[in-house]
């Protein structure tokens, strides 16, 4: 695949560049004005993209890995079992890769059209596209060529993977095949260290364990004749470009002219690179803190905006929350009820349990007595007939009485058994009645009443979905309407830069040499001035801070003194650090001043006099115990920790730094005596690291001791 990096960057350079360019914005536009609607982009598009980034760290190692392996008499040694592993690694890696991209085709055809007939002016220009691209792949039959580059990426793939598996079948690798593999982390052997070979393979390890890129992408695209506007927006551009480079081919004074001014603006460029540093970083410094001052105006617009709408919107949730809390309450009763009136029904349930219990027996009963009733009247009659059987003939006058008699006994006792069946009946349906009505009514009420609790939730949740809805609507309203004065001011704005483009060019060179010359003459009288202020200042500082030192070597003394049962360790140095305190107060003073010069503040001695209180010191030193990391601020000392049987300095350096906060971007002074300047050097270098401050070392050659560093700042 053709190399397009450079292209693109160029391609993204031209986009920045002609963003705001007058020219390019009147050239397009008339191109869009120009579109017909006849653009078109036809064919389809089938690509490997890969990455060969990869494919090259693999092609590159391969002969390293060959002659590793060729450079061998011993076999199942480390290195040797190293090798194994990484091309078992690399294979994997090359495979999983391949398996995914082997069956994919890799052919393309597409056809891009597009004319343009623009008047600019006076100036009539005509532009025709027909662009065509046809690309069918077929994998070479030979992959051991010299040249590599005339393989296609794919290819390339298919090479390494043959080179890799070729080291498997070599003598070497067969025999120490069933040995086991190398786990990482690798043991840094010499052989790995110093041989050629071997350090190349150990690079190829390190990359494939830190790659975790996909390494390919499958492309399968159809275009159907439409441009997208981005299509077109990239053909506009090769488009502008293709008359600008019509233009200055055909008219030798344009290109000459525009030569003369890339040279004077290479020139003014050089000369800005040239110029001192400090008037540099100064003319910086004054554009950042005007852009800083604009950015700090809206940003303070922007959060009193914010605050006002968050205080709202904290009134609104704390409304609505009420009205959660009150819902919450009447749910809570509602669910009470529902308890209260599912224990009425169970209630209910075991009445109409007992109820129909009794109803039953109460039949048992009734059909008992009807059985003995029919067994009593059957016994009558059985009687009565044998009376009259026997009775006949000599009570044969007394017949009548008694049939009378048994009609009345049996017509009562008829009209009792129906009474009592109809008495039951009754007693019966009316229980039956009572309960289907009870039970009726509670769940009439209970559903009732979920019902109504269920609307006026629904209600009050609409209710609240639609204010915050509109509420919702109305903000984005005013965010869209805001956006959109803001991006008419833009434009606005765009526009009468672009018309004051021209004039601005034309001054802009005049302009540019009588300020270079009036800002050298102020640079000049500025530096005179500053210095002479800088030189009484320090000296003035030096002075205060020699009166601080001995105020805080007598506060220090009683502090250490009050400090005597907690800190016995501490106290054997107290002497050394007050004095190094002192030293290195003095250093960082100097490191202020000079910052504050820089800055161009007039009143630094006051900002100088106000630091003195902030300084801070961290202290590495040696005891009889072990090393020490103690903090020491204006009048008081703590010990941070103590390093038991330990005399390497280095063992402190992460915990010095973890202790080291709040100095983004303030001076640093370190101050070392007895110690080798490597171990303050690793501190300074962790500090700019963590911290981004500006840091000096120095030597302090005053103090005899077995050896301390100091560490100085000022806090929060």
């Amino acid at each position: 695949m053709v190399d397009f990096s450079k292209y693109y960057k160029s391609y993204k350079y031209m986009q920045d560049m002609l963003k705001s360019d007058f020219t390019h914005n009147y050239i397009e536009e008339a191109l869009k004005d120009g579109d017909e609607g006849k653009d078109s982009i036809l064919g389809k598009t089938n690509e490997k993209v890969i990455d060969m980034d990869w494919v090259i760290a693999i092609e590159e190692t391969l002969p390293y890995i060959q002659k590793a392996i060729d450079e061998q008499e011993s076999f199942a040694i480390y290195e040797n079992r190293v090798l194994l592993t990484l091309i078992h690694k690399a294979l994997m890696f090359v495979d999983d890769k391949y398996s995914k991209m082997k069956d994919v085709p890799n052919d393309s055809y597409n056809n891009i059209t597009m004319n343009r007939h623009l008047e600019l002016n006076q100036q009539k220009l005509d532009f025709s596209v027909n662009y065509v691209n046809e690309n069918h792949e077929s994998l070479a039959e030979d992959l051991d060529v010299e040249d590599i580059e005339s393989l296609s990426d794919f290819d390339r793939i298919r090479r390494i993977r043959q080179g890799l598996n070729e080291c498997l079948a070599t003598p070497l690798m067969k025999e120490i095949a069933k040995e086991p593999q190398v786990k990482p982390p690798l043991t840094q052997t010499n052989l790995l260290k110093e041989n050629p070979n071997f350090k190349k393979a150990v690079e190829l390890w390190n990359f494939l364990d830190t790659y975790k890129k996909q390494g390919f992408e499958l492309v399968g695209e159809e275009y159907n004749g439409k441009m997208t506007d981005e299509n077109k927006e990239d053909v506009y551009l090769a488009m502008e470009f293709q008359h600008f480079m019509m233009s200055i081919t055909t008219n030798p004074a344009l290109r000459k002219m525009l030569q003369e001014k890339y040279e004077e603006e290479n020139a003014l460029a050089k000369e800005e690179a040239d110029r001192p540093e400090k008037v540099k970083e100064i003319r910086e410094r004054e554009k950042q803190i005007l852009d800083l001052n604009s950015e700090i105006k809206s940003l303070k617009i922007t959060l009193d905006q914010k605050e006002q709408q968050i205080l709202t919107l904290k009134g609104q949730i704390s409304a609505l929350q009420d009205e959660l809390d009150n819902t919450k309450n009447e749910l809570k009763e509602t669910k009470l009820k529902l308890l209260e009136a599912q224990k009425e029904i169970e209630r209910l349930k075991e009445e109409t349990e007992k109820l129909t219990a009794e109803i039953t027996e109460l039949k048992e009963t009734l059909e008992n007595e009807r059985e003995s009733h029919a067994k009593q009247v059957e016994q009558m009659n059985a009687d009565f007939a044998e009376k009259t059987r026997i009775a006949e003939e000599n009570f044969a006058n007394r017949l009548s009485a008694k049939q009378k008699e048994f009609d009345d006994a049996q017509t009562a006792h008829n009209e009792y058994v129906t009474k009592l069946n109809t008495d039951n009946a009754n007693k019966i349906a009316e229980l039956n009645t009572n309960h289907s009505n009870e039970v009726a009514q509670l769940k009439s009420d209970y559903e009732n009443r979920i019902d109504t609790i269920n609307k006026e939730n629904a209600t009050a949740t609409a209710n609240l979905k639609s204010d915050y809805e509109g509420q919702l609507t109305s903000m984005k309203a005013d965010y869209t309407s805001q956006i959109k004065n803001y991006e008419k001011q833009i434009a606005d704005i765009n526009a009468e830069n672009a018309k004051n483009v021209k004039e601005l060019n034309d001054n802009h060179a005049k302009e540019i040499k009588t300020i270079t010359k009036e800002s050298e003459k102020r640079m000049a009288d500025f530096e005179k001035e500053t210095t002479k202020k800088m030189n009484d200042t320090i000296a003035d500082v030096k002075k205060k801070a020699k009166d601080e030192v001995r105020q805080a070597e007598k506060t220090a003394k009683e502090k250490i003194a009050e400090a005597k049962g907690e800190n016995k360790l501490f106290k054997k140095k107290k002497e050394v650090f007050e004095a190094a305190y002192a030293a290195g107060s003095v250093g960082l003073m100097a490191m202020l001043a000079e910052k504050y010069a820089g800055e161009g503040r007039t009143d630094f001695a006051d900002h100088l006099v106000s630091a003195t209180a902030a300084i801070r010191a961290i202290m590495i030193a040696p005891t009889p115990k072990g090393l020490t990391l103690t903090m020491y601020t204006h009048g008081s000392a703590k010990l941070l920790k103590l390093y038991a049987g330990v005399t390497r300095y280095d063992v402190a350096i992460a915990d010095t730094v973890s202790s080291f906060g709040g100095v983004e971007g303030q001076p640093v002074f370190i101050s070392f005596a007895g110690v080798e300047g490597e171990v303050a050097n690793e501190i300074a270098a962790k500090i700019k690291e963590t911290a981004d401050c500006k840091v000096t070392v120095s030597q302090n050659r005053r103090i005899q001791s077995t050896g301390i560093i100091g560490i100085y700042f000022c806090g929060e």
